[in-house]
């Protein structure tokens, strides 16, 4: 009867844990330093996109801020409808913050490339569903 109890628990507790490519967001924080100016940065909640970022993040393959941009607005717009609607909400992990008009920093725009990038090639999640793909800056 005890193996038969642990045995109930253990799948329970299998079926309870979360899909092995889900993600766990990325927020946008903004904060006022000292000097009285905004800044914000990526602050990407998923264990290993860092160090895939570190490895991936190269300056001589930049692009331009409205080239990151373009994408991010896109990307962003996708994402949020599919963490919103279910079935999708297991995979994306709440809504980003991303204010299509704000003028963020290229480093910022970048990152937040980068993170959809490793969503989608890294963890193999799929995130635009219109067929259209970036070219990778990897």
């Amino acid at each position: 009867m005890k193996h038969l109890m642990f045995l109930v628990l253990v799948v329970i507790a299998a079926s309870c844990a979360a899909p092995k490519n889900s993600t766990k967001s990325v927020v946008l924080k903004t904060e006022n330093d000292s000097t009285q100016k905004d800044t914000t940065e990526v602050v990407a909640l998923d264990p290993g996109f860092e160090s895939w970022y570190a490895m991936h993040d190269n300056k001589a393959n930049y692009r331009s801020k409205q080239y990151y941009h373009n994408w991010n607005v896109r990307y962003v717009r996708e994402w949020n409808l599919k963490a919103s609607t279910y079935p999708h909400a297991q995979l994306f992990n709440g809504q980003i913050n991303y204010d299509f008009s704000e003028d963020y920093p290229l480093e910022v725009e970048h990152k937040l490339f980068m993170y959809f990038q490793f969503v989608e090639h890294k963890l193999g999640i799929p995130i635009l569903t219109d067929g259209a793909r970036p070219q990778p800056v990897f």
